[in-house]
């Protein structure tokens, strides 16, 4: 029987009702399924985001790793590591731009770009001034601010993105539970739909089970990133268990993977400091997300019981909506153990130049005090506070600084100066210090650069006062003996000369031996003496001008007899027109009398010693040459000082008192002239003086009052000295003078009122 119409038109209305309710459930779980298809989707886009997010945060994090290590060992290699982070950063960065993932991509570009210019600083900074210098421009404010600013935009970033997630995910499952009610109700009718559901369902694990997949990828670059880092990471569940650790990690604490993942963190510090560091991951814990420890320094332990110093950086992440913490850390043992070793040193030094007798200190470009020993503080009567890193004149007052600040800036040009300076001590005692300033090079790219000088100060008071004891015991000395040696050898010269009778040949020839040597100590005490006056200032000159050749010829003459008794004979060549000078001349006799005796002495007989004169520039030059064996090079340095003599026997026998060519110089170098030698081992020698040439009106000399017309003159004697004078009297009487003798000036002055002398 067919079916009746009503029926048919229930089947109709059902199958009608029942392609409504399919189409329903169909719409229905179709958007259900469509919200699940685009939550997977959109949570891949999340991922994918987070690990791009992660990315960059590694890639700041190994940029600046590799930076503190540049800036620690200033290692080229360190410093082309850290050049790789930031190419790396940079290609990064570029895929997040083109990617639209940075909501605030302008502000993290400026972060970042502000982040490289201060690495340039202290990358600047460690080249020039080493690491403290580069880890106070690394360390300080600004650089912590740009860090929390970047750290904080990321973590806005990631939070935005999950958040994202969370809301597509919340729709989804609402969406889903809406569609469920529908197949639910319709699942007895609709076993078709239901088979197309759950083919939809499998095709969104599917699609979920891609995201894993991706997600783990994820995971294992972010993976392979931390083991290339060369700082440990170690990663803690909040409850301070091991989750995660890098090949770094395990390489500072000695552990294979699987002794250490599921550990307590806190069994990598020693026990006795468990406890603290649990604290402390509690305060980590009950601390708001996104925060940073940086540069802690903690006490770990490793396997085999070795305890060693670390630093360590604290943050946390959340990862899959957990909230998991990261500890990035490297073995500051080294490092401590250097510094310690650096100031024991230092410490070492101080004690060594505390205990040494001289100022000793160490001053920067700035002319402030680096190094002290305690003698500063000794001499200044100031503590160590007020002396350490304060400017030169602040230490030694304005006074005594405008005397020295011109010798600071020679040896901040990089001259090594000497100089003496006189200082009252707290104490009013005057202190003489010999002074030597050092410059300091730099190394490295700075080897040609002053980077300080070291100060050097010798306390010569003693030396002084000994040295002028010294200067007058000599002139007491000399003035005692010039007295009784100018008696015994005018007593001679008279003996010789028939006073007492005629003598005997062997008599004769000991008077004379005995003259000779009595002249040769008055010539020593006399250079003795003139030593003494130059060097207290007391020698006076009579300066007039006067035509320097008549003057050479004169001091040829006179040494004429002491060149003859040497076989040398004496040349003199001059030009025609006169020489004039404005000199001494006894004293230029004195000079040159040094020169041509030297000259003569060490000339071998028959050759001649010759006098040359010339004009040169505004000057007179007067040489003295000779063809004698030279001066040996090591004796050329020190000719010129007292009692120097060559040190060879052939030099020694030739007498001298080493005094003739240091008086000669301080002489000539008194009436504004300079003097010098040049001479070759076999050659000869020439010695030389230079004086400026007068070229003013020379003055005409007042004409002498001609002589008293007498048959034997008067002279009036004035000698404290009764022996001396007695003799001065018998050698006048014996060349055809009357004389009166006065032993003091009164006397002299009452003899001059009441007698005529000539």
């Amino acid at each position: 029987m067919p079916p009746s119409a009503a029926f048919l038109l229930k089947i109709k209305i059902a199958l009608a009702a029942g392609l409504v309710l399919i189409a329903v459930v169909g719409t229905a779980s179709h958007v259900a399924i469509s919200r699940l298809i685009e939550t997977a989707q959109s949570r891949v886009r999340t991922e994918d985001t987070l690990v791009m997010l992660e990315r960059v945060d590694a890639s700041l994090r190994m940029a600046e790793s590799t930076l503190r290590q540049y800036l620690l060992s200033g290692s080229p290699q360190d410093l082309e590591g850290f050049e790789r982070a930031r190419v790396e950063l940079r290609a990064i960065r570029a895929r997040i731009r083109s990617a639209n993932i940075l909501e605030e991509a302008a502000e993290f570009d400026e972060l970042i770009n502000q982040r490289a210019q201060i690495a340039n600083q202290s990358i600047a900074a460690r080249k020039a001034s080493g690491p403290e210098a580069a880890a106070a421009v690394l360390g300080s404010d600004a650089s912590r601010q740009l860090r929390l600013r970047t750290d904080g935009l990321l973590e806005n970033a990631r939070n935005r993105e999950v958040y994202k997630w969370r809301d597509a995910q919340a729709l989804a499952e609402r969406s889903a539970q809406w569609a469920q009610g529908f197949i639910i109700a319709a699942s007895l009718l609709f076993f078709a739909m239901l088979a197309w559901v759950v083919y939809v369902v499998k095709h969104y694990e599917e699609v979920r089970k891609r995201g894993e997949a991706q997600l783990r990828d994820s995971e294992a670059m972010s993976r392979s990133i931390t083991e290339g880092m060369v700082e440990a990471v170690i990663t803690t569940t909040p409850d301070d268990i091991v989750l995660e650790v890098n090949g770094a990690a395990l390489q500072l604490f000695g552990y294979e993977k699987s002794e250490l993942i599921g550990r307590d963190v806190s069994e990598l510090v020693p026990e006795r400091l468990r406890g603290q560091y649990k604290d402390f991951t509690t305060m980590m814990r009950e601390s708001p997300g996104a925060f940073k420890i940086a540069g802690r320094e903690v006490l770990a332990l490793r396997k085999d019981g070795t305890e060693f110093i670390v630093s360590v950086s604290f943050s946390d992440v959340q990862v899959a909506g957990r909230r998991l913490f990261t500890a990035l850390m490297y073995d500051i043992t080294e490092s401590k153990r250097v510094t310690r070793a650096l100031r024991a040193s230092e410490s070492q030094l101080r004690h060594v130049t505390d205990t040494v007798p001289a100022l000793i200190a160490y001053l920067d470009t700035e002319e402030c005090f680096r190094f002290h020993n305690r003698a500063y503080e000794e001499a200044f009567g100031l503590s160590f506070e007020q002396i350490d890193r304060r400017p030169l004149v602040d230490v030694l007052g304005p006074q005594i600084y405008e005397t020295v600040r011109e010798k600071v800036q020679e040896v901040l040009s990089g001259h090594t100066v000497r100089y003496e300076r006189t200082q009252v001590t707290p104490q009013g005692e005057r202190k003489h210090y010999a002074m030597q300033y050092f410059p300091r090079y730099g190394e490295g790219a700075a080897k040609d650069k002053v980077i300080g000088f070291f100060s050097l100060g010798t306390d010569i008071t003693e030396l002084r006062r000994i040295d002028r004891m010294k200067t007058e015991f000599v002139s007491t000395v000399s003035h005692e003996l010039r007295t009784p040696l100018t008696s015994i050898r005018g007593s001679l010269g008279l003996i010789s000369g028939g006073v007492a009778g005629e003598l005997p040949e062997a008599v004769k020839s000991l008077v004379g031996i005995a003259k000779s040597n009595c002249e040769r100590l008055i010539r020593l005490i006399n250079d003795i003496l003139d030593s003494e006056k130059i060097e207290s200032g007391k020698l006076r000159l009579d300066l007039q001008v006067v035509d320097i050749r008549q003057l050479v010829q004169q001091a040829l003459a006179a040494n004429e007899g002491f060149a003859g008794q040497h076989g040398v004979s004496l040349v003199m060549r001059a030009p025609e027109t006169p020489l004039h000078v404005r000199i001494d001349s006894d004293r230029m006799t004195q000079v040159l009398t040094n020169l041509l005796s030297n000259a003569v002495k060490f000339s071998p007989a028959g050759s001649p010693v010759e006098v040359r004169l010339s004009r040169t520039g505004q000057k007179v030059r007067v040489e003295v040459v000779d063809t004698g064996p030279g001066i040996p090079q090591e004796f050329h340095g020190r000719i010129f000082q007292k009692f120097s003599q060559a040190d060879s026997s052939d030099t020694r026998q030739k007498g001298g008192t080493g005094l003739g060519l240091n008086i000669s110089r301080a002489l000539v170098e008194k009436m504004d002239g300079n003097i010098g030698f040049t001479s070759a081992a076999g050659a000869g020698t020439t010695f030389f003086f230079e004086m400026p040439e007068w070229t003013n009106p020379v003055p005409l000399l007042k004409p002498l009052r001609p002589p008293a017309v007498s048959s034997r003159p008067r002279i009036l004697i004035c000698e404290g000295d009764a022996d001396v004078a007695k003799l001065i009297s018998m050698m006048l009487g014996k060349a055809g003078f009357d004389s009166d003798m006065t032993f003091s000036a009164e006397q002299a002055l009452a003899c001059l009122a009441s007698n005529a002398y000539d």
